[in-house]
């Protein structure tokens, strides 16, 4: 009964002992001496928040001298490219990405690391004529955070437009000679006229 009790005397202390988290693991090459607990605080610790900002963000048919030359909400599926321009601020050291969606499904992810404090971003997407409907990107930092999020529709061409169009344009591209010696009419105009 005696070493009984000495046995549950010290299976009790490594319990305790084991349990407070303070054994210490000895140092050796490529180890850590960090206790258990302390290694779980640090794990814990909440990431840093996110300083990034997105000043402007908008859709483009191009970008000249670092700006967007429009501003897009529509586009008809004869235009096969699109570009997402992104001003931001407090964003060096950071990794910003344009996740371009489409029907709930990433399409594309295009990471920056803007190396100042003002950078002006911007990505660019073919698009497929069939893939009509709406795009949308999100402006993502590099903790997942969504800092900006910009939709477009990319809508099929009109066909009654279509139509009008070509009646409008010539049918015929080459002229006939004259053989007849006659000076032909003048052109219709195609401007308005005064009254």
């Amino acid at each position: 009964m005696h070493i009984t009790n000495k046995t549950i005397l010290a299976a009790a202390c490594c319990a305790l002992l084991f349990g407070s988290g303070t054994v210490r693991a000895q140092p050796t090459a490529g180890t850590s001496t960090a206790t258990p607990a302390a290694s779980a605080a640090t794990a814990a610790a909440p990431a840093p928040a996110a300083t990034a900002k997105v000043t402007h963000a908008q859709f483009t048919t191009a970008v000249k001298n670092r700006e967007p030359i429009d501003h897009v909400t529509r586009l008809d599926n004869s235009q096969h490219t699109i570009f997402f321009f992104t001003d931001l601020q407090d964003a060096a050291g950071q990794t910003i990405t344009h996740r371009w969606q489409y029907r709930g499904k990433t399409m594309a992810e295009v990471k920056f690391e803007p190396k100042a404090n003002r950078w002006r971003v911007w990505s660019s997407k073919a698009l497929l004529p069939d893939q009509t409907g709406t795009w949308t990107v999100e402006v993502v930092d590099g903790s997942g955070h969504v800092l900006a999020s910009r939709s477009f529709d990319y809508t099929p061409v009109q066909a009654a437009a279509t139509r009008a169009t070509h009646k409008v344009q010539p049918q015929a591209t080459h002229k006939v000679p004259n053989t007849t010696g006659m000076t032909p009419a003048p052109a219709a105009s195609t401007h308005g006229g005064g009254g």
